[in-house]
């Protein structure tokens, strides 16, 4: 079977939320003996530096660390809607428009906004054209159609509506899932296509970096 692979990820430095330390890169070391001098590197950065995925324990201090996962939840088939709305949440009634047909049962869904291009080229959050969704949004998302992700191309699931991150709270609740900061979608076509994006195995974090990519049958 032959698949066409597309790198969804950012450039770990290209958009750095505010607040999180900066990645910074150190080196190169040779920490090796001999004639043959190595090239190691030190990093330090934010478990939610670049495109990145977190689980329950993103807003639940007893939520599922991400080295709780099975290997099998950071993959999946995938079905892609283009959210327009920006500064305000999209609805669960909304949605039910969109993907009521849809079976997504254990699947991924990514919400393409076209936000995260813009943040990597303008490197300012500008509050009134982020996208999001809203509660009723999560809870229709989680109760009915049972997605184990959601994907999207901005820096959160959430617009400016909400006060206290309520719709990652529920999503942690339920261990659902969230990758964001992913881009390089505006090309890709629903139809067979798989979403896979594996963390880093670090114990006891709510998530991490990851390289995330969509592979579409052809």
């Amino acid at each position: 079977m032959n698949h066409k692979i597309t790198d969804i990820s950012i450039g770990m430095g290209d958009f750095n939320f505010p607040g999180n330390p900066e990645i910074t890169i150190s080196g190169p070391y040779n920490r090796v003996k001999g004639n043959n001098p190595e090239f190691v590197y030190d990093i330090q950065l934010c478990s939610q530096s670049g495109t990145h995925i977190q689980g329950g324990h993103y807003f639940k201090l007893d939520g599922k660390s991400i080295d709780k996962y099975d290997i099998e939840d950071f993959q999946g088939e995938a079905y892609i809607i283009d959210i327009f709305k920006r500064g305000e949440d999209v609805t669960g009634e909304e949605l039910k428009n969109k993907i009521s047909k849809i079976d997504l049962d254990g699947k991924v869904l990514i919400l393409r906004t076209g936000h995260m291009e813009e943040l990597i080229s303008e490197k300012i959050i500008d509050e009134a054209r982020r996208p999001g969704i809203s509660l009723d949004a999560a809870e229709y998302l989680c109760e009915e159609k049972k997605v184990k992700m959601i994907a999207i191309d901005s820096i959160g699931l959430e617009s400016r509506n909400t006060k206290n991150y309520e719709v990652n709270t529920y999503l942690s609740g339920r261990g659902v899932l969230i990758l964001e900061c992913i881009s390089n979608i505006n090309n890709i076509e629903n139809g067979n296509i798989i979403l896979e994006a594996y963390p880093l195995k670090i114990v006891g974090v709510e998530g991490s970096p990851c390289r995330a990519v969509i592979r579409e049958i052809v």
